[in-house]
């Protein structure tokens, strides 16, 4: 997982976290460590790029839907950047979980959600 740097002097931005491979119980700390220091460095919104997981589990989810649920009570959100592999897309629908992030194909189009709330938060009442 890299974490996009904020910068000094620079106003928080989203961070941009890339994970890959097998994300799973094994690398569930890892994910959520790397969410907590994107967010305790000032990261409101957080885009992560999903592309290139090959698996992904309910751990997975579980800290998806806390760095959702963390991000936005800071103030952000949360992206998913893909496309989605497989893996992830297959988790996603069968939670029933896919209508519950945002999830966009390409950079500018995640910073683009990242900037309007009510893109970043597709399961809040009165969103689409």
């Amino acid at each position: 997982m890299k974490d996009t740097p904020q910068g000094p002097g620079k106003p928080p931005g989203p961070a941009v976290l890339r994970l890959h491979g097998e994300l799973d119980f094994a690398r569930e700390r890892e994910l959520a460590e790397a969410v907590d220091a994107a967010l305790t460095d000032g990261a409101r919104t957080l885009v992560l790029d999903v592309s290139a997981v090959t698996f992904a589990d309910s751990s997975t989810l579980r800290t998806l839907v806390l760095a959702q649920q963390r991000a936005e009570a800071a103030g952000g959100g949360l992206v998913l950047l893909g496309p989605l592999s497989p893996a992830v897309r297959r988790l996603l629908e069968i939670t029933a979980t896919d209508g519950y992030f945002t999830v966009v194909d390409s950079l500018p189009r995640a910073a683009a959600a990242a900037a309007d709330p009510a893109c970043r938060s597709p399961h809040r009442a009165g969103a689409e």
